[in-house]
This record gives structure tokens, sequence and C-alpha cells, in this order.
């Protein structure tokens, strides 16, 4: 029989391992800290952008204006591209520059023309890729914090925030109708990082706020006042692709949506951009390619009429 003392001491014991046991789970968590975390994404990234190099993918575009009452500006522009990243160095400073290429192959299922790829809002034909920002050399650009882990599909995600150090200087270009506003260190994002493995699993972008422009005095008929640029949102997302022969699994972008808003005299308020990315092959070391099956669906359809001069990214 179990004395009153020897039960104490028994429950004590049990209590004290608790305790320990409990202590050494938080303190596992508090492995994943702003260093850590940032550490792991950076060295995902670098490890990312080296496989995909190879991968060649499909990528769908859906582009669409409303009217100040949301209603549907002409009908759906929808295009399709092949796609492909590109890991560089810059031969200025020598920092890792990631590129992606687009080659325009359909509009609306007809064969592209050179107005299809002037028209506005076609995405660049080279562009770089937003998640560049978040490899080990460009961390320093940006302020960072981590938010509280959460449990997502039975993994533990933390969402990374971050803004630019320095406020940067939007470069507005037009081109006949169209206006291209590229706005770097204007915009503050956040990614949903699986904090194990540093995989970014989704990443947002937003303007830091309005930005106020005007077109140039000596452009024909040049529109008087200010234009404003009131939302610019990105949101990416990305899955995991796995191929074969051989076994590889690769993160890899799933969809993306984008949205503006901008007030002016000739612009519409509201547009959107949809893309979607299926089709995955990847180059394999005898030149072949090994395919794998992807997302698909389609928005729209149709050919969109904007009214000039519209948005570019």
């Amino acid at each position: 029989m179990v004395s009153p003392l020897q039960h104490r001491l028994l429950l004590a014991g049990i209590c004290g391992l608790l305790l320990a046991v409990s202590g050494a789970a938080l303190g596992q968590e508090a492995l994943f800290d702003l260093e850590a975390t940032l550490a792991r994404v950076g060295a995902q990234l670098e490890r990312r952008y080296q496989r995909s190099q190879r991968i060649v993918s499909t990528e769908m575009v859906w582009v669409r204006s409303f009217t100040h009452d949301m209603r549907l500006n002409g009908s759906v522009r929808r295009l399709e591209f092949e796609r492909r990243v590109e890991w560089g160095t810059s031969e200025e400073n020598d920092v890792p520059t990631v590129t992606v290429f687009r080659e325009l192959r359909s509009v609306n299922g007809r064969e592209p023309q050179q107005r299809d790829l002037d028209a506005c809002l076609t995405p660049s034909s080279e562009t770089e890729d937003p998640l560049s920002a978040l490899l080990p050399v460009r961390q320093v650009e940006f302020e960072f914090s981590l938010g509280e882990l959460e449990l997502i599909d039975g993994r533990r995600v933390a969402r990374l925030e971050y803004v630019p150090l320095e406020e940067g200087l939007a470069e507005v270009t037009w081109d006949e109708d169209c206006v291209s506003i590229h706005s770097h260190g204007l915009s503050r994002g956040e990614a949903w990082v699986d904090v194990e493995s540093g995989d970014v699993l989704r990443l947002d972008e937003r303007l830091t706020g309005q930005f106020d422009f005007r077109e140039p005095a000596d452009r024909p008929l040049a529109r008087r006042g200010w234009i404003t640029l009131e939302r610019d949102d990105r949101s990416i997302r990305y899955q995991r692709v796995t191929f074969e022969n051989p076994a590889e699994t690769l993160l890899l972008p799933r969809s993306i949506e984008r949205s503006w808003m901008i007030t002016g005299s000739g612009f519409l308020p509201r547009y959107y951009r949809t893309q979607q990315f299926s089709n995955h092959r990847r180059f394999v070391t005898d030149g072949r390619l090994v395919e794998t099956p992807g997302i698909t669906g389609e928005p729209g359809d149709g050919q969109l009429k904007p009214a000039p001069p519209q948005p570019e990214p």
C-alpha cells in the first residue's frame, strides 16, 4: 500500500515531469523566432530557385475591368503564356536576380498579334519574381516582424510581415493609352511560412499608402488634375508539385490574384487580373521533358475593350 507521503511524492514527480515536457515543447517552438525563420526562408528560397530553373509551366491569365457600379466593362480577355524562371546575378553589384520569362502563346484561343503584347494589363515578358525579396542578400532591405503560430493543414505556419526600410520612388511610364506604375519600395508584404521547412505557402502585397501622379503635359490631349492609385493588391498561392523519374517535389505558384483601384479622368475605377498555373514540365539532364498534372479552371472568356488610359503593373 502506498502511504500518503509516498502518494504526494509520486504526484510531485509526475507534475515535475509534465512541466519538463511542457517546457521542452515551448522551448522547441521558441526556436522558430524571427531570426531563425528568416534564415530558413532564405535558405529554402535559394534551393527552390536553383531547382525551379528547370521548370516550364503554362500560365493562364484573365483580365477584367469594372465600372463605378461594379459592372463588367466589356468582356474578359484570356491569355496563355509559357512561363519559366531564371536565376542570375546583377552585373552591377553581384546581387542575385530572379526573373520570370513569359512567351505569349494565344489570346482568346487565337494566335497572338503585336497589339496583344502592347495591350494594357498584359503581363510583361520579363518581371522580377516577388519572392526574391526574401532572399538572404535582400532581407537587409526590409524590417520584419513575426506573427503568432497557426496550425494549417496539420503544419505550423507563421505570418512573416515586412516593410521596406527606405521608401522607394515609383516609376510612371506612359505608352499611348497605357500607364505603367512600378512601385518598388512602396509596398508592404506578408508571407505565410511553414516554420519547419521555411517554405512560403502564400505571399500577399499591398501599397503602404496612396500614390498620386499626373499625366505629362507634353502628351497629346493630356488629362488635367491628379490621378490616384488607391490600391494595388496581390496575393500569390503556392502548391507542392511532385515529379517522377527522378522523384522530386517542388513548391510552385498555383495562382495569383491582383487588383487595382485608381481614380482620375478617363480611368475606370477597378481592374482585376487572375493568373493560374498548370502543366508543369521539368527538364532533366538528358533533355527530356517530364510532365505532371496541374490545376485547371477558366474564370472567363472573350475580349476586353478597356477605356483608355489603363494602368499596367
